[in-house]
């Protein structure tokens, strides 16, 4: 593996893609790893005084994962050096590129850079306990912001990543790119408290201000492993991914906040690009 970067505060990690390397990073996901793989959803720090975040949010409804946006998610498995974890995570932008949360690809405080990930669109699990996918994919490279390691309560602001794949996506059409904020969105992921994260579900809720160049939506209930999945406004264009959550429902300010795609994102993006 090497590093590279812009010099423009975007990183980008080239991952070991040989063939004895690509076969070990598919058989390291054997059925018992990825039973036992823990869901992924930071808890944030307390919310600051004067955070009132506005509207609230549906319940979990089950998604459709024949159609559009939905059939662009799927599931992220990586591991540190101790555990395996799943998140979720989604083709954007290009068939090529994997949008996600930082946290699902490197420790915000170690600067240790994940590994064996595997993203497996369309996860579902049928009558019967039957897993299936839609495919399988491996990643070649994964980028973020250099601003993440380090960052402490305010690392939230930069909680993005896009990966680039080994090959194509089957998916004729990713997810369309886009930044900046929405008053409303549909949040999207698969949380182990809704169909124990064997289902993917979304959320529609309105968006206030969350931690600092966050946005946030009280009231979304979804749990861990929906980490990294997309939000995307009513046009459908990506506005954000699940990153932290605050509070619980026995609180008067709960819900899960999402880092402000703004021009820093759009600058990783094009970096990307120049990667591919």
């Amino acid at each position: 593996m090497r590093s590279v970067n812009d010099g423009g505060g975007n990183v980008a990690f080239m991952l070991d893609t040989d063939e004895n390397s690509l076969r070990a990073q598919r058989e390291y996901w054997t059925p018992e790893r990825i039973a036992g793989a823990i869901p992924v959803l930071p808890e944030g720090p307390a919310a600051p005084r004067g955070m009132n975040a506005v509207g609230m949010a549906t319940d979990p409804v089950l998604a459709d994962l024949g159609k559009m946006p939905f059939c662009a998610v799927g599931k992220l498995y990586f591991s540190d050096r101790k555990y395996n974890y799943v998140a979720s995570a989604s083709i954007y932008g290009e068939r090529e590129l994997l949008l996600t949360a930082a946290h699902c690809v490197r420790d915000s405080d170690s600067a240790e850079l994940y590994e064996h990930f595997l993203f497996r669109r369309c996860y579902d699990v049928g009558r019967g306990g039957a897993e299936s996918s839609a495919e399988e994919l491996t990643l070649k490279t994964v980028a973020l912001k250099e601003a993440w390691v380090g960052a402490g309560n305010d690392k939230w602001q930069w909680d993005y990543s896009i990966a680039i794949l080994n090959g194509r996506s089957s998916l004729a059409t990713p997810l369309t790119h886009g930044a900046g904020n929405a008053k409303k969105v549909r949040a999207i992921g698969y949380p182990t408290n809704y169909y124990d994260g064997k289902k993917m579900v979304y959320v529609d809720g309105d968006t206030g201000a969350g931690l600092k160049g966050t946005l946030f939506i009280k009231g979304d209930k979804m749990g861990p492993g929906c980490s990294g999945g997309p939000w995307l406004d009513g046009s459908g264009i990506v506005v954000g991914v699940n990153s932290y959550k605050i509070g619980s429902e026995r609180s008067s300010l709960y819900g899960i906040g999402s880092p402000i795609l703004n021009d820093k994102f759009e600058s990783l993006y094009q970096y990307v690009l120049t990667l591919i």
